[in-house]
């Protein structure tokens, strides 16, 4: 039997996410200001440093659709093994398929939501296994999702 994959795209996710998840989302959702997502130039890294090593930021490129790592948090560094900044996210991936974690992102963009995901995945370090991760859309003109900023609620085990 295959189990169906733990995705959220409705809110309902902030009623039992974990508190980092439920605060890196209420971060991102004071920077909006009545828009329906905040730009880049509205988050800042000072306001956001508790959440930096754990953080992703990725451009969004249409025509065709593609994903590029901007911005990679050290945890994440850590937990893949190598540091994919630049590189397209099929190519630096973690997550339990490629295809799963580029759905993410192609749903935050074309619908312009939040996407909750609840797939965790061990990572490179032994102690370090991915939890829950929430991606979220910017956009510099409030219509067309131009990057995605993703947070993990890594677990030590």
């Amino acid at each position: 039997m295959i189990q169906e994959y733990k995705r959220s795209t409705t809110l309902d996710f902030l009623d039992d996410c974990p508190d980092k998840i439920l605060s890196f989302y209420n971060y991102w959702d004071s920077k909006r200001h009545g828009r329906m997502m905040p730009s880049r130039s509205d988050l800042d890294p000072i306001e956001m440093k508790t959440f930096l090593s754990s953080l992703i930021l990725v451009d969004v490129k249409h025509e065709p659709l593609n994903f590029i790592y901007r911005l990679v948090g050290t945890k994440e560094v850590s937990a893949r093994g190598f540091d994919p900044t630049g590189c397209e996210v099929r190519e630096g991936v973690l997550g339990t398929t490629v295809e799963d974690v580029l759905t993410n992102y192609e749903i935050v963009s074309e619908k312009k939501c939040p996407v909750f995901d609840q797939e965790g995945v061990l990572s490179e370090v032994a102690s370090l296994r991915q939890g829950d991760v929430i991606f979220l859309p910017l956009s510099d003109d409030d219509d067309t999702v131009n990057m995605v900023v993703a947070y993990t609620n890594f677990i030590h085990l």
